[in-house]
């Protein structure tokens, strides 16, 4: 049976830059480990992750730490997996979306041609 996969959101005004290395110093601190991201443009950040089943209320508690305020069913999901009864070495794959607001203009980034 494939994994299910648990979606989180969140916003911030924090500073992307900043608030991207804290999450995932927050990851690596709950025991887990970054699968992956996306950015799009300066306007949101998904993290692809793995965190310890056993780990995951100290999770929701570094992300609240990083400015990142996740939203009520982001936040009951946690609450939920959390209060069920797991093995300590069970893993959860977890997206994490993240979106900032700011008043930036969108970042654009000049792609070069291609001869060909």
């Amino acid at each position: 049976m494939r994994p299910r996969i648990v979606m989180l959101s969140g916003l911030t005004r924090q500073n992307r830059h900043a608030v991207m290395g804290d999450l995932n110093d927050a990851i690596l601190k709950a025991g887990g480990w970054v699968e992956g991201h996306s950015l799009f443009s300066n306007i949101a950040t998904t993290f692809r992750l793995v965190l310890p089943a056993s780990a995951l209320g100290l999770f929701r508690t570094a992300v609240r730490d990083t400015g990142v305020a996740l939203d009520d069913d982001s936040a009951a999901k946690l609450d939920d997996l959390g209060a069920a009864e797991r093995s300590g070495d069970e893993e959860v794959s977890l997206t994490l979306n993240v979106t900032f607001i700011h008043e930036e203009p969108d970042l654009r980034r000049d792609v070069p041609a291609v001869p060909g």
